[in-house]
């Protein structure tokens, strides 16, 4: 087994009176905050792993101890023993034909009978870790608008499932629903049906195209924000990088509700000016450097040993040039189970933000790529 070399960041970062977990007499958790980073890597055997910038599609065990994700050109799955830090087996997965699992994948999760769900533009559908299909999940539901219903690919795409409920959980673009809604899809009954998020409509206010044609091809240019769906034991949290406030669905009950969390040292809504009709792809660069420069929230993380969520923030600085290095702000925030703020706080020699991340025995595991081999940082928070 490969192991690297530890890493000890706390002396470094910020001062630190004991490791209490009460809350500082200001009644932010995270004043004193220090943390440690133990970067370790999984030996992959005499095989090799197809890495990129993150690992994508991914999904992890309930007890933390198994990490699956999928490498492309050939699409396989890939098992990876947390505790034992080794790879376990790969399993090549079909793209096209009745197993097919589509070219490009969007959500997956992992069943307690290690099921697997995958949605991606063309298919949502249970496998077995074989890549075997055993359910078709998608239908065309009745109690949503008929267009929507069936448009297979705004529904299905990207959408969320829950083993336990059976149900599918999604949120269509505005463009192909009308209007800014989760939408819950229960494939026992065939029926569908929309809850209001109109708050979410924060994304593409600061969200945008410009399109430039020459002869039969058009270029087009991008800039907007991000959205979020994540996952607690009972519910889907949906958020975005725009706003702080973000919205709960509490699974067993389906009650959705939108928690209006308020940060004190930093902005809790974007509020920026952009150029809304760009002209050029100039003005497309503009609005995204405006835009990364402020504070853009990430999705949100839960923490089952602690019972918290965090998130982080992050500000990202470009040079004067495409090809100068980035520079980057990373914020910190810490929630209880019902996003009562309990701590915010910058991550004044935190270089960069973590990739693929989840909590793994209440310490923030990340991926990193070591010399093209599969490894984690392990970031251990003390407040």
């Amino acid at each position: 087994m490969k192991k690297l070399i530890l890493i000890f960041l706390a002396p470094l970062i910020f001062s630190c009176e004991g490791n209490s977990t009460e809350e500082s007499e200001s009644g932010n958790l995270l004043e004193n905050l220090t943390f440690s980073v133990d970067t370790v890597v999984v030996n992959s055997g005499d095989d090799f792993l197809v890495l990129g910038y993150s690992l994508g599609s991914m999904m992890v065990s309930e007890d933390k101890s198994r990490l699956y994700f999928f490498q492309r050109n050939p699409l396989v799955m890939v098992e990876v023993d947390l505790n034992g830090l080794k790879v376990l087996q790969k399993a090549e997965f079909e793209a096209e034909g009745p197993d097919g699992v589509g070219t490009y994948l969007g959500s997956v999760a992992l069943g307690p009978e290690e099921q697997i769900f995958i949605s991606s533009y063309e298919v949502a559908g249970l496998f077995d870790k074989s890549g075997k299909k055993i359910k078709e999940l998608q239908f065309v539901p009745e109690g949503i608008k008929p267009d929507l219903a069936k448009n297979h690919q705004a529904i299905f795409s990207g959408s969320e499932y829950d083993f336990g409920t059976g149900k599918l959980y999604a949120q269509p673009h505005f463009e192909s629903a009308g209007e800014y809604v989760l939408i819950v899809l229960d494939p026992e009954t065939q029926t569908g049906k929309s809850l209001p998020i109109p708050k979410m409509k924060i994304v593409d206010d600061f969200s945008g195209i410009f399109k430039t044609k020459s002869g039969s091809s058009t270029t087009m240019y991008y800039y907007g924000q991000m959205r979020f769906t994540s996952r607690n034991p009972s519910q889907l949290i949906l958020s975005a990088s725009t706003m702080s406030g973000l919205y709960t669905f509490d699974i067993p009950t389906e009650r959705l509700e939108f928690v209006d969390i308020q940060h004190q040292t930093v902005p809790n809504v974007m509020n920026v000016p952009l150029n809304k009709n760009p002209t050029s792809e100039a003005d497309v660069i503009e609005n995204r450097r405006i835009l990364d420069e402020h504070l853009n929230y990430q999705e949100v993380l839960w923490d089952d040993q602690r019972q918290m969520h965090f998130r982080f923030g992050l500000k990202t600085f470009h040079g004067e040039n495409p090809t100068d290095p980035k520079s980057y702000e990373l914020y910190l925030f810490a929630y209880d189970k019902d996003f009562k703020v309990l701590g915010e706080t910058r991550m004044e020699n935190l270089k960069e933000m973590p990739r693929s991340a989840f909590f793994k025995d209440g310490k923030l595991w990340s991926y990193v790529n070591v010399e093209d081999e599969l490894g984690f940082a392990v970031m251990e928070f003390k407040f």
